[in-house]
């Protein structure tokens, strides 16, 4: 449950390291998942019901086309929406609302309203921060991670251990973002995010083998799509048998007997 972790932690030490993992004379490496612990405190006893939550969708931008339209991945809860520019490299510049145009039959529909005058080109996507309804709940847990380092070459063993723990304590934040993983199957969904990374020891289990041991603290994000009848606003509230007021959505009626 890791995310890509062990995929971003061999690509950092590969790229940092080419004397040591690249070449005829190489250190072995060898990355493998351990032992999971969940967080029995974390029980969400509402975790099954529809509830308010955060979104964020980043959408195809063509800067020869900017107007759009645009449409939502789900539809928005009451609130305000928060529409930008992003670049391919992640940066950001937010919209004014008089340049977002909401469609009033689609919640989901927009459009852009930009300045002529403003240069979009560098610009690949629009992100939208909305709140939606939704079913989720988060899971914090813990797992270990096992680097094991190989070589008969003593020197370049020691050397090796010293210098990928440097690495990893100097790219740990890099090892966060690039760990992050999302996985979706039929209407369920999870979003794995680390949130730290630390070395917590290493053992030599031969002559010719180093192990680092990692211990990942993650958090994932599960949810699954509304179904049919839930997360559906109450519009009225009647009292049966009375007549229908359009002009009063909420009409109940108290009968005290004297």
């Amino acid at each position: 449950m890791i995310g890509h972790l062990p995929d971003a932690l061999r690509t950092l030490l590969m790229g940092a390291l080419p004397g040591l993992f690249g070449g005829p004379a190489q250190v072995g490496l060898t990355i493998s998942g351990g032992v999971l612990e969940l967080d029995q405190r974390d029980a969400d006893a509402t975790a099954g019901e529809p509830r308010p939550d955060d979104r964020t969708d980043t959408l195809p931008f063509d800067p020869g086309d900017p107007t759009g339209p645009y449409t939502l991945t789900q539809p928005p809860y009451p609130g305000p929406r928060r529409v930008s520019l992003v670049t391919g490299t992640g940066d950001s510049v937010p919209l004014k609302a008089s340049e977002v145009v909401w469609d009033r039959t689609d919640a989901r529909d927009f459009s852009l309203a930009l300045p002529p005058h403003r240069d979009v080109s560098a610009f690949t996507g629009v992100r939208v921060l909305y709140g939606v309804t939704a079913v989720h709940t988060k899971i914090k847990a813990t797992q270990t991670l096992d680097l094991q380092l190989e070589t008969a070459d003593a020197d370049r063993l020691e050397r090796a251990e010293a210098l990928v723990a440097a690495v990893i304590q100097l790219n740990r934040q890099r090892l966060i973002d690039d760990a992050r993983a999302g996985y979706e199957d039929g209407e369920y969904g999870a979003a794995v995010e680390l949130k730290n990374v630390i070395l917590v020891g290493g053992i030599r289990a031969a002559t010719d083998t180093r192990v680092l041991t990692m211990r990942a603290e993650l958090e994932v994000k599960a949810g699954r799509a509304l179904g049919e009848d839930e997360g559906t606003p109450i519009k009225r509230i009647r009292t049966p048998g009375r007549p229908l007021d359009p002009a009063q959505p909420v009409d109940i009626y108290i009968d005290v007997e004297a």
